[in-house]
Order: C-alpha cells, then sequence, then structure tokens
C-alpha cells in the first residue's frame, strides 16, 4: 500500500469583477486543487484550466481519477518527477502542473525548507506585477483605471473594434505604463500596425499576443517592423521552436498552466536567455496558491503579470505577500509558502 494518498476538490473562485476579454467573460472560475499527503506532510497544488487549451475542469479530474498513489513513491528529485509526469500525464497540462506542485510543496515541506530556497532562486520575490483591467465600458473602464490606482503597472485588454478608444480614456486619467494584451484580436496584418502606430506614443511597454497563434508569416513580419517588444502567449505554449519563436516575438509568456511543469518553465527560461528572448511569467485566474508557484518563476523573469489572485474575492489560500511596489514575496516558510486558509475540506 502506498504512503502517499491523493485528493482533490473543485472550488469556483469568484471574481471581484466580471472578467471579460476577446474571447468572453467570466464570473466565476472553477479550479481543482490538489493534495498529495505522505508522512503526515501535505502538499498543494492547484490546476487552473483554459478552454483556450481545450481543458476544463470534468478533463483535469478525470485524468486526476487515474493517478495511482503509489506513483509517487519512487520519485526522489523534481527533475524524476517532471520526466515521469510527462511522459504518463501530459494531455491535461493544468492537471499536470496540479500534481508536480503539490509534489514540490511537499517535497520541500520534507525538507523543511521553503522551495525557492532548495532551487536558490536568485530572489524571493518578483519583479512588479502587472494589474489586468478587463474589457468593459469605456466609463467602466476607467473607474477600474481609477481603482487600481495603487498599481503602477496596468494590463489592458485589447482586440475589439473600440481599442484606440479604451486607450485614450485611459489616457486622459493616468500616465502610468501599460501592457497591451490583444488575445489574438486583432486579425490582419494592416490591423496589427496600425494600432501598434497608435499605440507607440502612449507609453505602451509592451503588446502581448497581437495577432492569431497560426499566423506566422504575418508575425515575423510585424515582429521585423514593430517599435514595441511583442510577447508570446497562445504562440508559446511549452513546447515550440525558440528559435521560431524569436523570428515572431521579442519574448515569451510562460504560464504553468499551459507548460505542465515548473522544472520545464525553469528550463525553458535558461534557453530563451540563451537565444536573447525577454521572459514574462503569467497566470490564468488562480489562487494564491498557483500565484505562489508561478511567483517562484517569477523571480527569474523580466516581468511578471501574476494577479490572477488579486482578482477573486474567495482566496482559499493565504501567506502570499505583496509589497508596495507590487512585487509579490515569497516568505520564509516551507513548501510553497502559502497554507490553506478557506479552503474547504475534502469530502
Amino acid at each position: 500500500m502506498s504512503r502517499f494518498k491523493i485528493e482533490y476538490q473543485v472550488v469556483e473562485l469568484e471574481l471581484a469583477q466580471p472578467f471579460t476579454i476577446s474571447r468572453g467573460t467570466k464570473t466565476t472560475v472553477p479550479n481543482v486543487i490538489v493534495t498529495l499527503t505522505a508522512n503526515g506532510i501535505s502538499g498543494y497544488g492547484e490546476a487552473g484550466p483554459n478552454r483556450r487549451y481545450n481543458e476544463d475542469t470534468v478533463k483535469v479530474v478525470n485524468l486526476l481519477d487515474s493517478v495511482s498513489a503509489d506513483f509517487f513513491e519512487d520519485i526522489r528529485s523534481p527533475e524524476v518527477l517532471a520526466q515521469k509526469l510527462e511522459k504518463h500525464y501530459s494531455s491535461i497540462k493544468s492537471a499536470q502542473t496540479a500534481l508536480e506542485m503539490a509534489w514540490l510543496d511537499w517535497w520541500s515541506k520534507s525538507q523543511a525548507q521553503p522551495l525557492w530556497k532548495l532551487w536558490e532562486t536568485p530572489s524571493n520575490k518578483t519583479p512588479s506585477t502587472s494589474y489586468t483591467i478587463g474589457l468593459d465600458e469605456v466609463e467602466v473602464i476607467q473607474q477600474k483605471v481609477e481603482a487600481a490606482r495603487e498599481y503602477p503597472i496596468l494590463k489592458v485588454k485589447l482586440g475589439t473594434d473600440r481599442d484606440r478608444e479604451i486607450i485614450t480614456a485611459i489616457r486622459e486619467i493616468t500616465d502610468k505604463p501599460i501592457r497591451v494584451d490583444a488575445n489574438e484580436g486583432w486579425t490582419d496584418l494592416e490591423t496589427a500596425k496600425a494600432q501598434i502606430s497608435f499605440m507607440e506614443d502612449q507609453n505602451i511597454e509592451l503588446v502581448e499576443q497581437p495577432m492569431p497563434a497560426n499566423c506566422h508569416g504575418e508575425l515575423e513580419k510585424l515582429n521585423e517592423w514593430s517599435p514595441l517588444p511583442l510577447m508570446a502567449d497562445e504562440s508559446f505554449v511549452g513546447d515550440e521552436n525558440l528559435e521560431q519563436i524569436t523570428r515572431e516575438f521579442s519574448g515569451i509568456n510562460i504560464k504553468l498552466m499551459k507548460m505542465g511543469s515548473l522544472v520545464k518553465a525553469r528550463e525553458t527560461i535558461k534557453k530563451a536567455r540563451q537565444l536573447d528572448l525577454q521572459v514574462m511569467v503569467g497566470c490564468m485566474i488562480e489562487s494564491s496558491l498557483g500565484i505562489a508557484a508561478g511567483a517562484l518563476i517569477g523571480t527569474l523573469a523580466d516581468y511578471v503579470d501574476l494577479d490572477g489572485f488579486l482578482l477573486i474575492k474567495n482566496d482559499p489560500f493565504e501567506g502570499l505577500a505583496i509589497t508596495d511596489q507590487k512585487e509579490i514575496v515569497l516568505k520564509d516558510e516551507i513548501g510553497l509558502t502559502v497554507s490553506p486558509g478557506s479552503l474547504p475540506k475534502s469530502a
């Protein structure tokens, strides 16, 4: 009989405000929390499935149901775990991430160390995170920007026929840096160039995923021309050829829920640096647990967009700190440094 026990529960994360991007609107997000227990120690992982990558909670749960507890018995290092998960459970990346996250949390707790210390990260805090302003009526967007005045960097969702109106309205009330995310919303090269030309003088820091991921030729032309850095999000899930990415983008946005592995994310950052690619670490809508894992990788990044836990009002985990400059801080606590707060008991 295995000493490990695997449990999971679906947790409905409630958004503080309806969250709209070019693909639709959400008011709640169902994520799956995994608990891995052995020797009196529990590690926690989070799956945040996204329909853009053909995932949902049903698929996550079905995969988790197929995992035997003795799967973890012979694991002795994070690298061995990552290879084994990639071989057997990579079909649903967010579930793969949750399993690896839970073991890493358990493993570092068993070593009585914070994971960030075991991994010898350069710091225990990230660069300042951006704060996302979703799509809405212009007046409401202005209200959201006013409410987010404490955040030094905004991330603004675009990809509509009102993009210039939105940026102009924001610039009426603030001149703070903006990161634009079109979510593949500019569907042709002419439109993408026109929008970026407009934004060049609007204190825009970068443009994330301006065109659909399958527009390779157009993205190459856009990247060669663009006066603003372009960051790959939907174009970079995790297995793409980074040399091809360098032709289409200035950098990559790593999200653990689409990559499937913290170990792989860390290695990918090393490869990206060798190719002079900039690195952003982003997130889905996640609790403090998922964001803590993202922050661990985010200590290695140029930019972070790790505001998922700031957008919800019923965070089931606690312990993640954030500075006045909105740098996310991993405390000197064991594991991923967060712990269950309002997380319901497993049935």
